[in-house]
């Protein structure tokens, strides 16, 4: 009897099953996103999702609808639950995505939109910017970082940058590099 079609199932087979990845795909809200995640990170993803949520509002953090879709496939999972999270909580009412400002470890508070800031902090610098100075900056750089907090508890970009103005000293340079004293 000829054993080499059945040794050569077998070994496509094995090959067949330690290629094969269990992913799924993950809809919110029905939106299905376009990674594909291994079961324990989708996981990771919602339970980190849902503790962020009822930390942040407490009485009436409610997820959106979730819905999971199984399947094999060649390639392994791409998608981090760090993502899914983020993709879950913008989902979430009385969640927004809020960006915390902290210059020489002092935080200064959170604000909506970035943009206004940073043009708010450009325009308190050259503001204090003496004459033959062509370069501003911050002595200590300030940090924007994006976190999740609770719906209208953002403060005004004017007055963050007011406030870090106040704080964190300023470095102005002429066209030589050379320091100048403000």
């Amino acid at each position: 009897m000829n054993r080499s079609p059945l040794l050569l199932a077998l070994a496509l087979l094995f090959f067949l099953t330690a290629n094969l990845h269990l992913c799924c795909r993950v809809g919110v809200d029905g939106e299905w996103t376009p990674e594909r995640y291994s079961l324990a990170d989708a996981r990771r993803g919602e339970l980190a999702a849902r503790a962020a949520a009822e930390e942040i509002c407490p009485h009436g953090a409610r997820l959106p609808r979730l819905e999971e879709r199984l399947a094999l496939s060649f390639r392994p999972p791409d998608g981090a639950s760090r993502e899914l999270s983020a993709r879950i909580l913008a989902r979430v009412s009385g969640v927004s995505r809020l960006y915390a400002v902290s210059a020489e470890g002092c935080r200064f508070g959170t604000v909506a939109d970035r943009g206004r800031l940073e043009e708010r902090l450009r325009a308190a610098l050259y503001a204090a910017m003496p004459v033959g100075a062509t370069h501003a900056r911050f002595e200590h750089g300030v940090e924007i970082t994006p976190v999740y907090g609770r719906c209208g508890s953002e403060m005004s970009p004017s007055d963050v940058a007011t406030a870090v103005a106040q704080v964190v000293p300023a470095v102005f340079t002429d066209r030589e590099g050379q320091r100048i004293m403000g």
